[in-house]
């Protein structure tokens, strides 16, 4: 697709026209009375909602403009809140037959083979060279081989971190390179149990949610009635007799499995028990806020700072001035 401006790229004062996949549209009424439409659409990475005033469902109907079409769009950028808004001056179907679905579909910035090749290379590489059992990264392996396609498509949420197509794999990866990085200063963790543990911690989340060929996810029954902590942590368990593992180990894994949001009141079955479990509680809980942080640099100008404290943070988000050079620096 001919390259467009992207929402992370538009700044106040723009106008832009550009196609947009369109995910939803919602009616609503202003104070005086009037019509107006909120849309909710897709550029190649990133979702927003706009708001179209002095029109309505039928009106776009009548269009041919609904909610899983492509639209030739035309917004001005303005600001509310320290955060960009969008404003739709026109809508019309799009006409260009060479624009489809695939060009709208959200992607991690990894290539998603690549990532999960590394993950299973470090759990082969983090196996014991002598032990009397089965390696427990080899019961991480197979899970994660024998649910590959899942795996790779799965979001790891509904909204909030990580909620795109690959979002599963993509967390965990990096949870598995920052996992390897911190066993290598804190010596008491077991290396291979803590990678098992970043690989599998979420690996639940492909039957908690139902994720669309467009990375949108919604909870499924499975996961409304039991949650990836317990799926997870099941899946694992269900492997334990199946070869020579550590029955040890496994509970452990398992353990990890259900503690890794550290408290109950924050979802977890049971807190953290291990040194293990603890380090993979802080790593999967900085890799939701660091994915956060990089949402927020894309919508926030440098020396900005948020009007309200996002959720799940204790503090308004500021970005500093100096982000914009040294990003500006990373890109040459």
């Amino acid at each position: 697709m001919k390259k467009y401006p992207l929402f992370s790229e538009m700044k106040k004062g723009d106008k832009v026209s550009r196609p947009f996949y369109i995910t939803d549209i919602q009616e609503n009424k202003a104070k005086n009375g009037s019509s107006f439409v909120k849309i909710t659409m897709k550029d190649e990475k990133d979702s927003r909602t706009a708001n179209m005033f002095d029109t309505d469902l039928k009106k776009l109907n009548e269009m041919d403009i609904s909610a899983n079409c492509i639209a030739a769009v035309s917004l001005d950028v303005g600001e509310y809140n320290n955060f960009p808004s969008y404003t739709v001056r026109d809508i019309k179907p799009n006409d260009d037959k060479d624009i489809t679905i695939k060009d709208f579909i959200t992607l991690p910035p990894i290539d998603c083979d690549l990532m999960f090749n590394t993950m299973i290379t470090l759990l082969e590489d983090s196996a014991p060279s002598e032990s009397e059992y089965t390696p427990i990264s080899k019961l991480a392996i197979t899970l994660l081989k024998r649910y590959e396609e899942d795996f790779k498509t799965s979001s790891a949420a509904i909204s909030m971190h990580h909620n795109l197509r690959g979002g599963l794999l993509y967390h965990s990866y990096r949870m598995m390179l920052a996992a390897d990085a911190l066993s290598k200063v804190y010596t008491i963790l077991d290396r291979e149990l803590l990678l098992s543990g970043a690989a599998l911690h979420d690996i639940g989340k492909m039957y908690e949610y139902n994720t669309t060929a467009m990375g949108d996810a919604s909870m499924s029954v499975h996961g409304a009635l039991f949650g990836h902590l317990f799926i997870g942590a099941e899946m694992v368990m269900n492997e334990k007799k199946k070869d020579n593992y550590d029955a040890d180990k496994v509970n452990v894994l398992a353990h990890m499995i259900c503690s890794h949001h550290s408290k109950q009141e924050w979802g977890a079955i049971k807190p953290p028990a291990t040194a293990e479990a603890h380090a993979l509680y802080f790593i999967d809980d900085l890799d939701a806020k660091m994915y956060s942080c990089e949402k927020f640099y894309e919508d926030l100008a440098p020396g900005k700072m948020t009007e309200k404290r996002p959720f799940g943070f204790d503090n308004n988000f500021y970005r500093p001035k100096f982000t914009a050079e040294a990003l500006n620096e990373s890109d040459t």
